[in-house]
């Protein structure tokens, strides 16, 4: 496995933000994604590295709050500018990551269990913007299962229950 120091990694990609500090898509999203992927992970056994790397780069590039429909490319250009200088990943882990930037607002799901934990880490924290995830929507088995749970959690609760109550419900 590559040693990627993610510190580093998140403060520069923070400290290199197109948007501000107060942003709904900014650090403590990129945290909750990532928690939200390695929840996933523990069920779909998806790619770790990949999946910590997709939430720093997902939303990395947005220059608004708003419909941003390119920021997902430019999410995963940045990848492609800082691989090799800040972190550095094998071809098909790397495409992966890729993908899954670019792809996380336009694709419902690909097939690929990283990849489809990607999108979900990053749907199961639509309650920050007051919007209940669809079950429908997720693009793994396990994320319709939390998405479905979270239609009886009140929004502004999504991330204290997903980092509380979904160990006992769903045990891994």
């Amino acid at each position: 496995m590559e040693s990627i120091d993610f510190a580093a990694l998140e403060e520069y990609i923070y400290e290199n933000r197109l948007i501000g500090e107060k942003s709904v898509h900014g650090l403590s999203h990129w945290h909750q994604v990532e928690f939200n992927a390695l929840l996933l992970a523990k069920k779909t056994h998806a790619d770790e590295t990949v999946l910590r790397l997709f939430a720093l780069f997902h939303d990395s590039r947005r220059i608004h709050d708003g419909y941003d429909e390119e920021h997902g490319p430019r999410g995963a250009e940045l990848a492609v500018q800082l691989r090799g200088k800040l972190f550095d990943l094998d071809e098909e882990r790397f495409q992966k990551l890729v993908k899954a930037c670019q792809m996380h607002t336009v694709l419902p799901f690909s097939g690929d269990p990283t990849i489809d934990t990607c999108f979900d880490a990053d749907r199961l924290d639509l309650g920050r913007v007051y919007v209940v995830p669809d079950p429908q929507k997720m693009a793994t088995d396990f994320g319709k299962k939390l998405a479905s749970k979270l239609q009886n959690v009140p929004v502004e609760k999504h991330r204290e229950w997903l980092r509380t109550q979904s160990f006992i419900i769903f045990p891994t």
